[in-house]
């Protein structure tokens, strides 16, 4: 049932994998733990048990994904500035990415994703600078305060006045 759940995640998330890799994956575990007995389903078992435990969930597969939230979020806020004019939607759309991942991670450096990045074929100083705008956002957002803004406000306008 373990491997057929497997197979079923991966098909729901959209990353679907085959259903041999998946039986090969589960005979390793399987060894793993237990040396003295054998794996003891095949491709077919796995797939007749897919069929049951859909049955069983009544074909419900809605995913609640926590990182789909969150860079809902990042893009969303994206559009409280300037950058939705000035950068293209892909590279906003690394830039959460990147960003989610980091939240996600922290700075665990992972050389698989510094070759997807470079594997983009995107400008990567674009994606960064599209990062430290929104970096710096959040550190406004984190620094706003409501019975300051009075005073940023004359100040502003005092600064605009001097120049004229």
């Amino acid at each position: 049932m373990v491997a057929t759940c497997v197979l079923l995640a991966c098909k729901a998330s959209e990353y679907p994998q085959h259903t041999k890799y998946i039986l090969n994956e589960s005979k390793a575990v399987f060894a793993e733990v237990s040396s003295d007995i054998r794996f003891p389903y095949d491709l077919a078992d796995i797939a007749e048990c897919e069929s049951y435990l859909l049955e069983e969930m009544k074909f419900y597969l809605v995913l609640h994904h926590p990182y789909q939230v969150l860079i809902e979020s990042i893009i969303n806020d994206s559009y409280r500035t300037d950058m939705v004019f000035v950068y293209p939607p892909h590279v906003i759309a690394i830039a959460a990415l990147f960003l989610s991942r980091v939240v996600d991670q922290g700075n665990q450096s992972d050389i698989e994703a510094q070759q997807w990045y470079a594997d983009l074929n995107v400008d990567i100083t674009d994606v960064l600078q599209v990062v430290n705008e929104l970096l710096a956002i959040y550190e406004v957002w984190r620094d706003y305060a409501e019975d300051k803004m009075p005073e940023v406000v004359s100040r502003c306008i005092a600064d605009v006045a001097a120049t004229v």
